[in-house]
């Protein structure tokens, strides 16, 4: 057939949602595939990449995400909460790119309006990078199943009320979904579970498609090469953690690893040191066991490799993962990983093979599988090695987008 022209639509080209979609992208075109994103918040100086060239158009851009959530100054949310009430002209900025397929990555916080689903004649595929498009506005349900039938009354929202902003969200993607030919795409099964439970796509057809990334590029290096980049001691044991506002977000966990750092502490019979990335020192930093260094926000994904390398172990400590990229890009680099046992990071690690599970949120088992590696530098290369090899072999962008491929042209 001839080459199949998908339009990815995601918010922006950066962040961690950004930065999966465009691997995705990536793959597409590294396989021949004539794949274009369009977005509302462009950095890459990437023509493939669509976004507002105008400064009218920028400025908008930069508005609707604050537009959008006025009406949640009615409501008490402490949590990621986004509905899209807002109307856009997405539609006919898709048309322009003349797809034949349309694939939807994050499109939350004002981005794209349930109303645009309604209007494409192209097959939809739309991929989940957290439980946003299955829910009535949260991005993680945190326990709560009304997306199950109708939502309402939203724990999240603080709200008493049947008919605020969570229901009305969730009936408008409903009713879109069901008026469309839609296929939705999960990282992975836990994803794909809660979506078919979900109100939203009970009666929609959903694969199962990790996320990808270039295992040329996360790739073992020298340890040394990367400690002396971010000035890190040769002679420590070094643990990495690693998110966007660690401290901030309750979701990334990190009340369970200084939790699971304290138990460690009086076993450590090595120098022990941790390294956060994602953030930089913060003004009140929280009291850690181990001497800590910071190195901000990295921007480009070679330094990133290169720090992972840099460590001996890194810990992913989530409450919820959609999927958890760090996970493979620490496994792509040879690093093995601790997490919980549950979500993403549980479905990716091969306990005691690839890195170490705990039990869920056990901030003593979370210190064993720490422990147990830092103290067996054996097991540590063994993991490392296995961890590499599952990486290349599963998760490589140029194979997830051979995925993605063969699902565009079985709805063409």
């Amino acid at each position: 057939m001839d080459t199949i022209r998908p339009v990815l639509l995601t918010a922006s080209d950066t962040g961690g949602a950004g930065t999966a979609t465009r691997r995705i992208h990536n793959g597409l075109r590294e396989i021949d595939v004539d794949s274009r994103m369009l977005v509302r918040d462009k950095s890459a100086d990437d023509p493939s990449i669509y976004g507002p060239d105008t400064r009218f158009s920028k400025a908008i851009a930069k508005i609707r995400p604050h537009l959008n959530s006025l009406p949640l100054a009615f409501y008490d949310s402490s949590n990621a909460f986004s509905i899209s009430w807002l109307p856009d002209r997405l539609h006919k900025q898709v048309e322009s790119l003349n797809p034949d397929i349309i694939h939807l990555n994050w499109v939350a916080n004002g981005y794209m309006s349930p109303k645009l689903i309604r209007r494409l004649d192209q097959p939809i595929v739309w991929r989940l990078p957290d439980m946003w498009p299955l829910t009535g506005g949260c991005h993680y349900a945190d326990g709560c199943t009304r997306y199950r039938s109708k939502c309402g009354n939203c724990p999240q929202l603080d709200s008493d009320l049947s008919w605020d902003p969570s229901r009305i969200t969730l009936t408008r993607k409903k009713r879109a979904v069901e008026q469309s030919d839609m296929t939705v795409v999960a990282t992975t099964s836990w994803l794909a579970e809660k979506a078919s439970e979900s109100a939203v796509f009970e009666n929609t057809p959903i694969k199962v498609i990790p996320n990808g990334l270039n295992t040329n590029t996360f790739k073992p290096f020298d340890q040394e090469i990367g400690r002396d980049l971010f000035d890190l001691p040769s002679d420590a044991l070094l643990i990495l953690f690693g998110a966007v506002s660690p401290f901030s977000n309750p979701r990334k966990g990190h009340d369970l690893l200084i939790e699971a750092l304290a138990q460690l502490a009086p076993d450590a019979e090595k120098d022990v040191e941790l390294v956060f990335f994602g953030a930089s020192e913060p003004i009140d930093p929280p009291e850690l066991e181990f001497p800590t260094h910071y190195t901000g926000y990295l921007n480009d994904e070679e330094s990133l490799a290169l720090l992972y390398s840099a460590v001996d172990i890194m810990v992913v400590p989530s409450r919820y993962e959609g999927f958890g990229q760090t996970v493979t890009e620490a496994m792509a680099s040879g690093t093995p990983v601790v997490a919980f046992n549950t979500t993403g990071p549980g479905e990716i690690i091969d306990h005691k093979k690839t890195g170490y599970l705990a039990s869920k949120f056990n901030p003593s088992e979370l210190a064993d599988g720490i422990e147990f590696l830092l103290t067996n530098p054996n097991y540590r290369a063994e993991f490392g090695d296995r961890a590499r090899a599952v990486a290349v072999n599963k998760y490589d962008y140029k194979h997830i987008a051979e995925k993605y491929r063969g699902l565009y042209e079985s709805l063409i």
